[in-house]
């Protein structure tokens, strides 16, 4: 039964058809082509906020702002990172008057934080933020929408804590293989078929040569 958060909460990823986020040395760019990442500008645009895990920040160094969209507005950008492992000089803390929260852990290090008018730290009383006191969290800051953005690993940690209201996934017709290859989406403990997540599609629209496939959660 999902959780009632006040936040919507939609899950964005970029695969190949064989549900792959990178290949084994970690390689990603560019998965999918340019309708498809407009695409996803779009959605960034429409959310209050848009989050990624430090894995994806210590991988990629995203800006996760929102470009090529007219008089798009860029998202609060927030970064669960238990152990306060960014880097001061990340893109992330770019000094364009958006927002930055940084969610670490109880027992991460104290350090020196960029000196940022906008960069806001939150620390969880645990030493790994619960998804759901994540979103109590935003909630009390006036956030209403959260595109989660990755990695595998948070992907799994938001569906595991049984929150999330729609998954959009951008399908590119391309095949990485492997068991080394990062897919979208971690662990979930799942046993049993029957055990796993249901979906129901809800539009699948096609970008350019890829695919985009808009589900909500049963």
């Amino acid at each position: 039964m999902k959780q009632s958060t006040g936040i919507k909460v939609t899950l964005k990823a970029a695969v190949t058809v064989d549900g792959k986020i990178a290949t084994g040395s970690g390689h990603s760019k560019w998965i999918t082509g340019d309708a498809a990442r407009l695409k996803a500008h779009q959605l960034r645009h429409e959310n209050d906020a848009i989050l990624v895990g430090i894995n994806t920040v210590l991988t990629d160094d995203p800006e996760l702002t929102v470009r090529g969209i007219e008089e798009g507005r860029s998202p609060v950008r927030i970064v669960l990172d238990s152990k306060a492992r960014i880097p001061g000089q990340s893109r992330l803390f770019q000094n364009d008057s958006v927002p930055v929260i940084i969610i670490t852990g109880n027992q991460a290090p104290s350090r020196i934080w960029p000196d940022l008018a906008e960069l806001k730290i939150i620390e969880a009383p645990e030493e790994t933020p619960d998804i759901l006191w994540v979103l109590s969290e935003l909630k009390k800051l006036g956030l209403k929408s959260l595109l989660v953005e990755g990695g595998s690993l948070i992907h799994a940690s938001f569906l595991k804590s049984n929150c999330v209201d729609q998954l959009a996934l951008f399908m590119a017709p391309k095949i990485i293989g492997g068991q080394d290859s990062l897919s979208w989406c971690g662990d979930l403990n799942v046993e049993n078929v029957k055990d796993a997540c249901q979906l129901d599609i809800s539009s699948i629209t096609t970008l350019g040569e890829d695919w985009f496939i808009s589900a909500k959660l049963k």
